[in-house]
């Protein structure tokens, strides 16, 4: 099965190792832009990442997996919110949370209601890592998950079209030497793909968007399916939205979580 960050970062929840092996993958097809889609795709580039966003996410959530000869599927809950909270509870078919997990961005609790024990420790720790790639800040999440870039633009992008002339690629460099590859849509103006490369040039993680909609009283587009690849998942995981509740913020008590006193709680490095 899936590891606890495979269902966590692809939002189910059971523990294998990720094996972080992998070969650098070849790069999208991609043709030269002329001057006047040159002068299009910044402008689809600056509006993109200038435009007003949510900060907030309260969703029903189904996640599928297909990874080291395991599938499966795997209901659950999420909340979101800038700039690393979370919340996510894995359910079982009656409804009863058999994962629970909330972090902070800096602390993180993980929950496994079958056995009554709970772990925590900060997101730097080692045991965090061994869930949860070291590609991805905690920051990372939110924006992956919702087809997003934070407010700013990055520096030093390039840019090119794609073979099928849908879109554009925008590629660039972050602080960590990570190389980021984005396709937006020229028509729904949207992101299609996400890809995150190594230093090595390895990709880590590929995710592809799809069926944007949005909630009526704020107008906010989430994309409602998500795949998701590369060497730090091993195989294949889908995220289905089933049910946006809610873009608005919630208190920060919202996550945490009161810890039932027979449960046995392990600090861990």
């Amino acid at each position: 099965m899936p590891s606890f960050w495979s269902r966590f970062f692809a939002l189910a929840g059971l523990v294998v190792t990720l094996a972080l092996s992998g070969c650098a993958t070849k790069l999208p097809q991609t043709t030269p832009l002329h001057a006047d889609q040159q002068q299009e795709a910044d402008g689809l580039f600056s509006s993109f990442v200038q435009r007003q966003k949510p900060r907030a996410l309260d969703a029903d959530i189904r996640i599928g997996w297909d990874v080291l000869g395991s599938k499966g599927t795997v209901d659950a809950i999420l909340q979101l919110q800038q700039p690393a909270y979370l919340r996510f509870s894995a359910t079982d078919p009656l409804g009863r949370a058999l994962y629970i997990a909330v972090s902070d961005g800096i602390t993180f609790t993980m929950v496994d209601s079958r056995i009554g024990r709970v772990y925590q420790g900060k997101t730097g720790s080692k045991f965090w890592h061994t869930h949860v790639p070291e590609a991805l800040t905690a920051e990372d999440l939110f924006y992956f998950l919702s087809g997003t870039l934070p407010q700013g633009d990055p520096k030093a992008v390039s840019t090119a079209q794609d073979s099928q002339q849908a879109g554009f690629w925008y590629i660039w460099k972050d602080g960590r030497a990570m190389v980021h590859q984005v396709l937006l849509a020229r028509q729904t103006r949207e992101m299609v793909r996400h890809l995150l490369f190594d230093p090595q040039g390895d990709l880590v993680l590929e995710v592809a968007y799809s069926s944007y909609r949005g909630v009526q009283e704020n107008g906010f587009n989430w994309p409602r399916h998500l795949q998701i690849t590369g060497k730090a998942i091993t195989g294949t995981l889908t995220v289905q939205i089933e049910k946006i509740h809610s873009h608005q913020q919630l208190s920060a008590t919202a996550f945490q979580l009161t810890l039932p006193p027979h449960y046995t709680v392990e600090q861990v490095p």
